[in-house]
Formats: C-alpha cells, structure tokens, sequence
C-alpha cells in the first residue's frame, strides 16, 4: 500500500541547496521516510543533517548506526562511509557500513538502492535523482522503474550540475522530470 513507500535520495555537488528545497516543504507528519545518500567527507553529514533538522519540519537525523525507519523522518548516510538497508525482525533498519572500493563515490546511491531493492523491493520505493556530477543512482534507479517503483529526476534547469540525473533521463529510467523546487509537490500528491 501507498502507506509503505520509502523514498531513496542521492544527491552530489550542489545537493545540500537541492536537500533544502526538497525537504523544507514537507510537513512533519509527511507518511513515508526518506533515505538521502549525499556525497561527502564524514565531517559534513552531521552537521547536514543537524541544519536540516531545524530548518525542516520532518525530523532529520545522520546515520551512524542502525535506525528503525519511520515516517516523517530523514536518515542522512554518514560520509566517507555507505548506507544500507538490512531487514531485522521488528522491520527494516538503515545503518552505515564501511565503502566498498567497487562504488566510486560514497555514500554510494547505487549500493543503497541496490539493497533497498533487495529488502524492499520495486513497488514499495521512489527513487530521487538530483544534482550532482558523474552517474551514481543511474543504472540503480532505472532498475527501480523498470521493476515497477516510481522515479523522479531533477530537470537540468535547476541542477548545479546535471550528471547523475541526466544519466537517469538518458538511460529511460526517469519516469518524472521536473524542476528541484517541484519534487516535494509532487510527493505530497503521490502521498495524499
């Protein structure tokens, strides 16, 4: 049911701009979680994460050891490190994990779909391409249309830098292309 879905974020250069404009809209009861993988040096998360948590109305939190994942919040992927998705008993949890060298940039967005694909499957994800250089998510996120989830891409008007979702718009695996500052609205509609 619409009342599962979990959306799947990466981001890049010019992603903490583009986070802003996708998650300050959301309101604090908003039904789904939202896993963001942001490229960046360990450092920075936190403090990511701690700014978007005042600024934002849904509750937003860094990932640094395994989290229950719960509507209306946020999990940031620690930097210099990857998060997974990884079923326990009680549902699944979010948790960071040492990088593997086979993913280019971390925390990698294609390890982080690929394991939400794994646990949770297609028709219960949405995957969020935006701003960013190179092709992390691309083939990832395709994967996640063509087995039925939903996926939107930031238009190249609005990105800083027009990689990784250019490379989701070039390999057909972005179902939606729409300005950053429109991506919260249309959430909001799927959700309602």
């Amino acid at each position: 049911a619409a009342a599962d879905m979990i959306v799947v974020v990466g981001c890049s250069t010019g992603g903490p701009p583009a986070l802003d404009l996708l998650l300050s809209p959301l309101p604090a009861d908003f039904p789904w979680p939202i896993l963001v993988a942001q490229h960046m040096p360990a450092s920075f998360t936190g403090p990511l994460a701690r700014r978007l948590d005042r600024l934002c109305a849904v509750t937003v939190v860094e990932v640094t050891r395994p989290m229950a994942i719960l509507p209306g919040h946020v999990y940031i992927g620690k930097g210099d490190a990857d998060m997974i998705v990884s079923l326990r008993p009680e549902g699944p949890v979010v948790m960071a994990t040492p990088s593997l060298p086979e993913f280019r940039w971390h925390p990698s967005v294609d390890r982080l779909v690929t394991t939400a694909l794994q646990h949770l499957g297609a028709e219960r994800l949405i995957g969020v391409l935006m701003t960013g250089m190179g092709n992390d998510g691309a083939v990832t996120m395709t994967r996640l249309r063509k087995e039925g989830g939903r996926t939107i891409a930031e238009a190249e008007e609005t990105a800083i830098v027009w990689g990784m979702p250019g490379e989701l718009v070039k390999a057909g695996g972005a179902q939606v292309v729409t300005p950053v500052d429109a991506i919260a609205d249309r959430l909001l509609a799927w959700a309602s």
